[in-house]
C-alpha cells in the first residue's frame, strides 16, 4: 500500500528487491553461486522451485495487500503455517495430536473471517477471494520447501549459498517477465522503483537468512508459528494505524482466532510428547 500511495510499480520493485538480495548474498556468501559446485548440488532443484515461488507468491501478496488490505494479505500468508506443520507430520513422522488439528481448523476459519469484507466491498472481495487462497497455498509451499532444504542440506552447505541462489533465480524469472512487459506491453521503467526495491531487499534478505539459521537450532513446528504470529500482529497493527484500514467485528474476531490458532499449533507438541 505504500507503493500504491507513492506511485511505485509493485512488480518492478519486487524484481529489484530480489536483485538486491542476490547481490547482498553474493557479497556475504563463502562462494559465488556462479561456481559450478553450486549448480551441481542436491539442493539446487529446490532452490529453482523456491525462486519461482518467491517471485510469484510475493506478487500475489502485493496484489492482495492493495486490493483487500495489508492485514488480509499478511494473515493469509502467515496462517499458511498449517501447511508446513502438516508436511512435518508426514515427512518426519511427528505426531498429529488434537491440539494441532484444532489449531489447523481454527486457522482456516480465521482466514475466511479476516478476508471477509462488508457492504460495498463485499462484491469485489468475493471476486478477489482467490488471491488470499493463492497466498495461503503458495506461502505454505515456500515454508515447507525451506524447512525441507534446511533439514536435509544445511549443513553441509551454508545458508548464504542456498538463499542467494533462491534470490538469484527469483530475480532472473522476474527480470525476464519484466522485460516482456516493457517490450510487449510498453510498460515504462522508473528509477524510483529501483530505489524502493533496494529498500525492500535489505530486510528481506536478512529476514530469510535468520529464519533459516533459527530453523537449524529449533524445530520448524515451533519456529514457523512463532515467526508468523509476530508478522500477523505487526502487519495488522500497521494496516490499522498507518494505512487507516477499518476492521469489522468479523475481521477482529478472525484476527483473534488467527493468533489463537498459531499459539495452539506452536505449543501443541509441548503438551503431547
Amino acid at each position: 500500500m505504500v507503493f500504491e500511495k507513492k506511485g511505485v510499480d509493485t512488480f518492478q520493485a519486487i524484481v529489484f528487491n530480489y536483485l538486491t538480495c542476490a547481490i547482498l548474498g553474493n557479497a556475504l556468501a563463502s562462494q559465488t553461486i556462479l561456481s559450478g559446485e553450486v549448480w551441481l548440488t542436491g539442493w539446487f532443484p529446490y532452490a529453482l522451485v523456491l525462486g519461482f515461488l518467491f517471485i510469484i507468491v510475493f506478487n500475489f501478496i502485493a496484489q492482495t495487500a492493495q486490493k483487500l488490505g495489508v492485514s488480509t494479505s499478511m494473515v493469509a500468508a502467515k496462517l499458511s503455517v498449517v501447511i508446513p506443520v502438516i508436511a512435518t507430520v508426514i515427512l518426519y513422522n511427528e505426531p498429529l495430536n488434537f491440539m494441532k488439528i484444532s489449531g489447523i481448523l481454527i486457522s482456516l476459519i480465521a482466514v475466511y473471517l479476516i478476508s471477509k469484507k462488508e457492504n460495498e466491498e463485499t462484491h469485489s472481495a468475493i471476486k478477489l477471494f482467490y488471491l488470499p487462497i493463492l497466498v495461503f497455498i503458495g506461502s505454505g509451499c515456500i515454508d515447507t520447501l525451506l524447512n525441507y532444504t534446511e533439514q536435509n542440506y544445511i549443513p553441509p552447505f551454508d545458508v548464504d549459498s542456498i538463499i542467494t541462489t533462491i534470490f538469484c533465480v527469483a530475480f532472473l524469472v522476474g527480470a525476464i517477465y519484466l522485460l516482456l512487459l516493457l517490450v510487449i506491453r510498453k510498460k515504462t521503467f522508473a528509477f524510483k522503483n529501483l530505489g524502493w526495491g533496494i529498500l525492500l531487499g535489505l530486510p528481506n534478505y536478512f529476514s530469510m537468512f535468520f529464519l533459516l539459521k533459527t530453523l537449524g537450532q529449533f524445530q520448524g513446528s515451533y519456529i514457523f508459528p512463532l515467526n508468523n504470529i509476530g508478522i500477523v500482529a505487526a502487519s495488522t497493527l500497521a494496516g490499522v494505524l498507518v494505512f487507516k484500514e477499518k476492521l469489522s467485528p468479523q475481521n477482529k474476531f478472525g484476527l483473534i482466532l488467527a493468533i489463537l490458532s498459531i499459539l495452539i499449533i506452536s505449543i501443541s507438541d509441548a503438551f503431547f510428547r
